[in-house]
């Protein structure tokens, strides 16, 4: 855990400030999924190309623009038709909701390592006793002060230390991102962590040029054309090649002494030779078992250069 807990303290400067997932809403994958299918543009997000080609815009009648329905004097905002889009839209496809709300996030990350692990914050608001009204505190004097607890009650847990040296860093890993918040996982090489991705997640400041606002789209762009292009793969069974060849009825499997193999190499390189000497008509040269290549006549200059074998 120390060593994890510094790592992640050293890559902070490259890793997002946000811990709040509700900063994502209708700017995450699933939004941005929506708006493909839908043939729509996020505010601050990319322009996709459509991913159903049969969109007719100009339709004479559908389902909003039917004399018996409510007509919309005013135009649907784009992420109303992401957000709800089987209420807003006439025919959805391929559409993914995504969460709405999530709890909110009040954790504050600790920039000094050698703060304890339970402290009080100074952007934290305090809660003041000037806001307590006198009346609360006519009813507080009201109460039964005689009650006292019993003389051997102690707190839950209090003979158990508060903190240890390791609970400031497990607080810090376990609101870390991935792969900070892993006890363990796959080793991936250098070139294949993605440094920049996170920050194109979020949303473009707005006082960036444009420029670095089309970059942003075009790397949200590509990222969600990768997220529907990929596949699950598929679990491959490790197969034996020479137990499918042994299969056919083109191989044979047998025990030979290693003298009688070399015996059947040596045949078979005798009969491989000599199919090429007749196949190259040289049927006045003669191939004994000791692959030495005789002529069985004197052999003119043409059939010398033909009876070549390099």
């Amino acid at each position: 855990m120390p060593i994890m807990s510094n790592l992640y303290r050293i890559a902070h400067q490259l890793l997002s400030d946000l811990t709040d997932d509700n900063y994502h809403y209708l700017f995450n994958l699933p939004a941005f999924c929506s708006a493909k299918a839908l043939n729509l543009a996020i505010p601050g997000g990319p322009k996709f190309e459509p991913l159903h080609r049969d969109i007719d815009l100009d339709e004479d009648w559908n389902d909003f623009n039917d004399i018996n329905k409510i007509i919309i004097r005013l135009p649907i905002r784009t992420e109303y038709k992401v957000a709800y889009p089987y209420l807003y839209n006439h025919r959805p496809r391929s559409v993914k909701l995504s969460r709405y709300h999530t709890p909110t996030n009040v954790y504050v990350r600790s920039e000094d390592p050698d703060l304890p692990a339970y402290y009080f914050d100074p952007i934290m608001n305090p809660i003041s006793s000037r806001m307590i009204k006198e009346t609360d505190a006519d009813n507080i004097e009201d109460l039964d002060m005689d009650w006292v607890l019993p003389e051997h009650t102690t707190s839950f847990c209090s003979d158990k230390p508060i903190s240890s040296e390791n609970t400031a860093a497990g607080i810090s890993l376990y609101w870390a991102p991935h792969p900070f918040n892993k006890r363990s996982g796959f080793t991936r090489r250098a070139e294949d962590i993605p440094l920049v991705k996170g920050w194109y997640l979020e949303h473009c400041p707005a006082q960036h040029p444009v420029k670095v606002r089309v970059s942003y789209q075009k790397l949200l762009k590509c990222y969600v054309h990768n997220s529907l292009k990929n596949r699950p793969t598929k679990a491959v069974n490790k197969r034996n090649l020479f137990k499918q060849l042994k299969g056919t009825k083109f191989f044979q499997s047998t025990e030979l002494d290693w003298v009688e193999a070399g015996l059947q190499v040596c045949r078979q390189g005798y009969n491989m030779l000599n199919l090429l000497i007749h196949r190259k008509n040289l049927n006045y040269l003669h191939l004994d078992y000791n692959f030495n290549l005789k002529p069985v006549k004197t052999l003119t200059t043409k059939e010398r250069k033909k009876s070549r074998f390099g």
